[in-house]
């Protein structure tokens, strides 16, 4: 037996699908992938149960899932594959902390930082750069301004990343330069996709 199936954006209808209805939730992603060209692995799907939308677990059976009937409406979200927190060794500098959530950064420094929006490269989906200023003087900007640098003036900091895989939990190896130094080796290590409060929703 086939069970059609509408998938829906949070935004309307995105297309309709045939999956066989012994099979998994990643069949589903997998019959969706060929249709609307979404990458399985940037696929939530959820079905509405009265209010709530429950998560459909790729490796469950669909009727497991209580996805049984032709016609059944199964929203989709995208998901950016590298959302999540990264610590981030870079070479002198120590350990920071990185958020990544969709097209937007946030670099923490201990109690300093910088958030940015990001620019994934469109010829390959693994890398990425982000700059912004973070309100500090370092030792270099003082000997490069002859001592006038100040913290209100900050630094321009820019990140070049370059992850392992199709998620963030491989990592990612990269560059990361200071304004008036030169650019040093960093190596990311994903540690949760648990974000800051004011970002959950992202």
């Amino acid at each position: 037996m086939t069970l059609n199936l509408n998938v829906c954006s949070m935004v309307g209808p995105l297309c309709e699908v045939s999956v066989a209805a012994t099979g998994t939730v990643d069949d589903l992603k997998s019959a969706i992938e060929a249709v609307a060209k979404i990458p399985k692995h940037e696929q939530k799907l959820m079905l509405r149960q009265g209010w709530d939308m429950a998560v459909l677990q790729s490796s469950k059976a669909l009727e497991d899932c209580g996805v049984v009937e032709n016609g059944t409406d199964i929203t989709m979200v995208r998901s950016q594959p590298y959302n999540g927190k990264y610590e981030v060794n870079i070479t002198w500098n120590g350990t920071i902390q990185l958020q990544i959530f969709g097209t937007h950064a946030k670099a923490t420094f201990g109690n300093t930082g910088f958030e940015s929006e990001i620019e994934w490269d469109t010829a390959d989906v693994r890398k990425c750069t982000f700059s912004g200023r973070r309100m500090v003087t370092t030792e270099w900007a003082r000997r490069k301004t002859g001592g006038e640098h100040k913290a209100e003036e900050g630094v321009m900091e820019t990140f070049h990343l370059q992850f392992a895989g199709e998620g963030g939990a491989e990592g990612f190896e990269g560059t990361f330069q200071r304004q008036y130094e030169g650019p040093l080796n960093l190596k990311g290590v994903f540690v949760g996709d648990e974000m800051d409060e004011e970002h959950e929703e992202s």
